[in-house]
C-alpha cells in the first residue's frame, strides 16, 4: 500500500527495452514463428536445399510443426511477399513506352459487373404459359408452332359447331349383308 503511482512522463528510447527485445525473442504462434525464421529459411532455399531440409533444420532448431502445416505457412508467405513486391514496384518505362500492363488491383464490384453484362447479353423473356423455361429464339419457334396448332383447333371446332364435321361412328350399311364376305 506504499507504492505510490508514477508520474507519467515523456519516455525516452532507452526506455523502450522491452519492445526492442521484441525481435529477438521467439513468436508464441506457428506462423510468427516461420516469420520470425524467414531470412534464415530463404538463404537456405536460396542456397539450393529442399524445402523438408529446410524444415528438417528448422524443426531441429525448435520449430515445432509438421511438414505439411510447414509447406501451408511458406505457400501464404510466399504469396504475400509477393503481393507486396507488385504493389511497392511501379512499371518499369523504357524508351518513354509503357512497360507490360500492371494487372488491375482487387476489385470488390467485378463480380457484380460481370453478372449485369451476362444478363445483357441474354435475352430470357418470363411466359407464365410456356412449359418449358427455354430462350427467346426457342420460345418463338414454338409460339409460331402453338399458334398453328390453336387455328387448326379453332376451326375444328366451328366446324363441329356448325356440323360440318361428320361423327365417324360404324353403320351397317342397307340391305341384306354379303355373304361371301361373312367369315
Amino acid at each position: 500500500m506504499g507504492t505510490a503511482p508514477q508520474p507519467r512522463g515523456r519516455k525516452s528510447r532507452s526506455d523502450l527495452i522491452h519492445l526492442r527485445s521484441l525481435p529477438s525473442t521467439q513468436p508464441a504462434t506457428k506462423i510468427g514463428q516461420v516469420i520470425w525464421a524467414w531470412a534464415e529459411i530463404e538463404a537456405g532455399l536460396n542456397a539450393g536445399m529442399k524445402l523438408k531440409e529446410v524444415w528438417e533444420a528448422a524443426s531441429r532448431d525448435g520449430l515445432e510443426m509438421s511438414y505439411g502445416q510447414f509447406r501451408v505457412y511458406m505457400s501464404r508467405l510466399r504469396r504475400r511477399r509477393r503481393q507486396t513486391t507488385a504493389i511497392s514496384q511501379p512499371p518499369p518505362i523504357a524508351n518513354g513506352e509503357p512497360g507490360p500492363p500492371v494487372p488491375p488491383s482487387a476489385d470488390p464490384f467485378r463480380n457484380l459487373r460481370e453478372q449485369r453484362e451476362k444478363k445483357k447479353q441474354t435475352t430470357f423473356e418470363y411466359d407464365p404459359f410456356s412449359m418449358s423455361k427455354t430462350s427467346s429464339i426457342e420460345r418463338s419457334t414454338v409460339k409460331s408452332q402453338t399458334q398453328v396448332s390453336a387455328r387448326t383447333a379453332e376451326q375444328q371446332t366451328a366446324e363441329d359447331r356448325h356440323g360440318f364435321a361428320q361423327k365417324r361412328t360404324f353403320e351397317y350399311p342397307p340391305g341384306r349383308p354379303d355373304e361371301s364376305k361373312l367369315i
